[in-house]
This record gives C-alpha cells, structure tokens and sequence, in this order.
C-alpha cells in the first residue's frame, strides 16, 4: 500500500495551503483562490499519473464533476428564487410579516447592511448598519432614500444622484431585508448556501487590495521560512551579499554566477536545482567560511542542499515501489 509523506519544506505545499486559507478568508475572490488550488492539484496529479500513480487524479475528476453538479443545483434554485420574487416585486413589502429584518447590498466599494422594520404593511423605519463607501456622499444618499422609503408599501423608490451605486446598493439591501419577511417566498436550501459560499467571486478594489498585500507578505514569509525548514540550509538567512567569500573563493565565477555567494543565495531561495548545479564547481576548501562576517560555510550548504535532494528523491522511488507492490 502507498504511503503518502507530507514535508513542508515543499514550497508548493504551503502556498497550496496558504491559498486555502485565502479562499475561506476573502469572500470576494474565494472561487479565484479555489480554482487557482484546484489548477495546482491537477498539475501535481499529472505528474503523479506519469509515475503510475493515479489516485489523485481520479478524486480530483470526481470533485470537479460533483462541484459542478452542486453549482448547477445551486444556480437552479437562484433562478427559481429570483423568478419568484419578479412576480411578487410589487407586493413584497404587503406581504412581509410585521418585525425588524436585515438585508446587504453591494455598494461602490464595499456591502451595505441595512436594517428595515416594517409594520402594517409599510416600512416604519430603515437604519444603514454597515457601509464602506464615502462617508459625506453616502450619508447624504441615506437620508434621501429613508425620505423616500419610510411609509411606502413598497421599496421602488429612485437612486440619489451622484451616489448612483451606493443608492442601487442600499435600496437591494432593503430588498433583501423585506423579503426576509416574506413566509411563502422560496428559500436557498443548505447545500445551495454552502455551494454558493465556495463559489462567491466579488472581486472589487479593497479585495484586489488586500490580495496584492497579502500575497508581497506570503512570498516574503516564505522564502524566509525555506531556509529554515531544510536542515542546515538556515545559515543562508544570514548572508549579507558583500561578496567576501567570492573574494576569498578560487573559483569566483561560474557561468555568469559570482561563487559561492549566489550558491547560498540560491539556497535561501529553495532554488535547490541550481545549487545542485553550482556545487559541482566547489572545492570544499571551506575558505569562504574563514572569511565570511556571518560565519556562512557554502561547502556545508551544498552538503545540506544535496542530502535534501537525494532524501526527497529516495522517497519518491520508494512511494513508487510500494505502489507497485
């Protein structure tokens, strides 16, 4: 029987989990950062089908096709729900039952939130809960659509001018609130709600934003935490690129690359290929060591670096082998 080993020092399995993370966090862009986890197991299961290993490959078919039969199910139920609500537009406001009930909208920048209490039929009172867009402006747009919104039967009131998408935003949000109070109107049933959980993509300016940010703090994290992953490769974090064991170094230069330094650097960097290349020039005299103000020994991280190698590729043949017994 297969076994599957989990080494964190692979780079693609913790920015796999990270945009895992990502996806549960940023309600925006949670379908991009899914799919752009789904795109990085197909290609690993491409790999893993070239060496006779298929499993994965049949569980993610299986979770694509079962992810697009709940999507579907779930754009059903919208449909038939929207439907609904068109032929009651007019009456949905009579046909809520008196109380307080919340709705959100999508503003210019971000949701509004609103509570709506209606009684006897007619919105007694509409409260903003939550907005981002532009205070003045917004604030200005609130108190126009509640003149326009309390007393009436109806929510079909007109948008404040030049706060076109804030207003759009806000009366949906009334919308949706009154349509709380609707007991006949149709609902999303569970599984449709988590479906369309997964698959929400809103991807405005604060999420593209916060995204960008997000991914410069990853990358810088993590090529930090590479070098501390990989045993004896973590005395790469304290290179200070001056050059001093190129100086001290007999080879100095290999194809273009100043030696040893962009060895470690590479190094740091988890680029493991290219130092399983440069290594190759490197005499072992251990000269860089004696001079380098950090203490950084490059023979000693082209040791690291190549007993990595050979330990991550011992395993690979022996998770082949044992698939095959």
């Amino acid at each position: 029987m297969a076994k599957f080993r989990v080494s964190w020092s692979n780079r693609w399995l913790r920015l796999a989990l990270v945009t895992a993370i990502v996806a549960f966090a940023f309600a925006g862009a949670r379908l991009l950062a899914l799919g752009l986890l789904f795109a990085g197991l197909a290609v690993w299961a491409v790999k893993r089908w070239r060496a006779g290993k298929r499993l994965l490959a049949y569980g993610l078919a299986a979770a694509l096709v079962v992810g697009v039969g709940l999507y579907g199910f779930a754009a059903f139920e919208v449909w038939s729900m929207r439907a609904w609500r068109a032929g009651h537009f007019d009456d949905m406001v009579l046909l809520a039952a008196d109380g307080t009930y919340e709705g959100e909208g999508r503003g210019k920048r971000g949701p509004v939130r609103v509570e709506v209490t209606v009684r006897d039929h007619r919105v007694e009172e509409f409260d903003v809960v939550e907005f981002y867009d532009t205070i003045p402006i917004a604030e200005g747009a609130f108190e126009e659509l509640r003149e326009g919104l309390v007393g009436r039967s109806d929510a079909d009131v007109d948008a404040v001018t030049g706060a076109t998408r804030t207003s759009y935003g806000t009366i949906n949000a009334v919308r949706e609130a009154v349509w709380r109070g609707v007991a006949e109107a149709p609902r999303l049933s569970v599984l449709s709600k988590i479906t369309l959980w997964f698959a929400s993509v809103k991807v405005q300016k604060v999420t593209f934003h916060s995204l960008a940010v997000l991914f410069i703090v990853v990358l810088l994290f993590d090529y930090t935490i590479q070098a501390a992953l990989v045993e004896g490769t973590g005395q790469t974090l304290n290179c200070m690129d001056c050059q001093t064991c190129v100086g001290a170094c007999p080879v100095k230069r290999v194809d273009g690359w100043l030696f040893p330094m962009e060895m470690v650097l590479r190094a740091r960097l988890g680029d493991y290929e290219t130092v399983a290349r440069l290594m190759e020039y490197c005499v072992g005299c251990a000269k860089c060591a004696a001079k380098c103000p950090a203490g950084i020994s490059a023979p000693s991280v082209a040791a690291a670096v190549a007993h990595y190698l050979r330990k991550q590729k011992r395993e690979e043949e022996a998770e082949f082998f044992e698939s095959r017994v």
